[in-house]
């Protein structure tokens, strides 16, 4: 305790873990906007250059998700359920992604299904978390493709899946893979879901969230 206020000056984890999103996001919005502004000024005939504006792009989405996933790692803890239309919350937040991404997902969904019991933050959270997710696993051969089911003796399945090969475990996936895949199961397991993610280095990768 501080002996001038008396009061505790230990710092909470979560709010410790907000305050060093909070700072890392300033310089990450900066590097994109100059990102953006070098794509305006340079060469768009040259392919090398652009190859490397797209890349520090993607490097900046994975570097937000990496720092999402963090905090909804720690947030998922409390939820408020509510009945939410699942499928509106995926057009939604895939509507609000960038072009580039939308054109790497290929929708199946169902419609008409019945509302979940879901925290419209966290579930919005929890989509956007997956598609980015997925984003570092498609490519346009193989895009992710984003499914929607009525399951057996109730509750939805959202399906989330692409053929892209090569990839010969989760272990040796890309940087922020784990991170995202334990805040998405924390926010499923809360409003007692289940989720589960299966690696096959020729058949491609399959993530399966069932909710009620």
């Amino acid at each position: 305790m501080s002996p001038a206020s008396g009061k505790s000056s230990i710092v909470e984890p979560m709010e410790l873990l907000r305050s060093i999103a909070h700072e890392l996001r300033q310089p990450l919005s900066t590097i994109e906007s100059i990102t953006y502004y070098l794509g305006l000024i340079l060469p768009r005939d040259d392919a090398k250059i652009q190859d490397q504006l797209l890349r520090l792009q993607e490097l900046i989405e994975q570097s937000n998700w990496i720092l999402t996933s963090g905090l909804q790692l720690g947030d998922a803890s409390f939820v408020a359920p509510a009945p939410v239309d699942l499928e509106e919350l995926i057009t939604q937040a895939i509507s609000a992604r960038p072009v580039s991404i939308e054109a790497l997902v290929r929708l199946e969904l169902a419609g008409d299904l019945p509302l979940v019991q879901l925290d419209p933050v966290l579930g919005r959270s929890l989509i956007e978390n997956l598609l980015a997710l997925f984003r570092n696993l498609a490519t346009p051969a193989h895009p992710m493709t984003v499914r929607t089911s009525i399951l057996r003796g109730g509750g939805i399945l959202m399906e989330l899946a692409t053929s892209a090969p090569g990839h010969p475990s989760e272990a040796a996936m890309a940087a922020g893979t784990a991170l995202s895949l334990a805040s998405a199961r924390k926010v499923v397991e809360a409003h007692r879901g289940s989720l589960e993610f299966n690696v096959d280095p020729e058949a491609g990768i399959l993530l399966r969230v069932m909710l009620r």
